[in-house]
């Protein structure tokens, strides 16, 4: 599978194929800001910043840049022809996975596993064992056969989903094998479930601009690595400019 240079770009810098010390394109875990962009409200900042992951402000310096790389990756998995069902697995935060089962979606980028629930992706504090069924002409990037030999995560077996995906879910018994599955606590899974995928929401890009909300979200993101409390209307400020962030991604996903 031949993907044009964005995407392709795209792809690498999502998956943490980086080098250099440029703060935007250097960072080899920047799908922890990217991510978050796509949840309502702070919380999940909140979880990354208190597991000790880094919230990246560079990513807020050049709105469009990030815009355009979400909107490649976007491209990427549309681009994916799976000819069979394809089932993953994944280790999420739990309140994450309480978000998406609310909403009957995939919030956000998710990166997932073909060959079972990764271990070393608990180091969350409370987690959720999440398998998902990805039926063929869901839009989705598998990474091993995009990126062919210059995949670096081969162990990973990794497809990443997009974000608007729509999802039914049914929660599931855990195993033993599954309670032998630890958080950064030592915890067990608090819950296991399957996700069906079932096709795209559509997204209407229906919230304003809000300019100085870039700014703001540096702000926060200062001040949940700092341990203390942000400014309310920095984070007012922050999710506005998120809201029309992700409805301007999403709504790109129909044309």
């Amino acid at each position: 599978m031949k993907l044009p240079d964005d995407q392709l770009q795209a792809a690498r810098y999502y998956e943490g194929d980086v080098d250099g010390d440029d703060s935007f394109w250097g960072d080899p875990k920047a799908y922890v800001t990217l991510n978050s962009l796509f949840y309502e409200g702070i919380g999940t900042e909140r979880r990354r910043a208190a597991e000790g992951k880094m919230l990246n402000p560079a990513l807020l310096d050049d709105p469009e840049r990030l815009y355009q790389i979400c909107r490649s990756l976007l491209n990427a998995c549309r681009a994916a022809d799976l000819h069979q069902e394809r089932k993953t697995y994944r280790v999420e935060r739990y309140a994450d996975y309480l978000e998406m089962e609310k909403a009957s979606a995939i919030l956000s980028f998710t990166s997932t596993s073909a060959g079972g629930f990764l271990r070393e992706y608990g180091d969350r504090s409370g987690i959720a064992l999440m398998e998902f069924i990805i039926p063929p002409g869901i839009p989705c990037l598998p990474y091993a056969e995009v990126l062919d030999e210059d995949y670096l995560k081969t162990e990973e077996h990794e497809i990443l989903l997009p974000p608007g995906l729509s999802a039914d879910f049914t929660r599931l018994s855990l195993s033993g094998d599954d309670l032998e599955i630890y958080d950064a606590e030592g915890n067990p899974p608090l819950i296991k479930c399957r996700a069906v995928l079932t096709g795209i929401i559509k997204t209407p890009l229906s919230a304003p601009p809000v300019p100085e909300g870039t700014e703001a979200g540096k702000r926060v993101y200062e001040a949940l690595m700092n341990e203390t409390e942000p400014d309310p209307e920095d984070v007012a400020l922050y999710t506005a400019w998120k809201r029309y962030f992700r409805a301007r991604v999403l709504s790109s996903f129909f044309y």
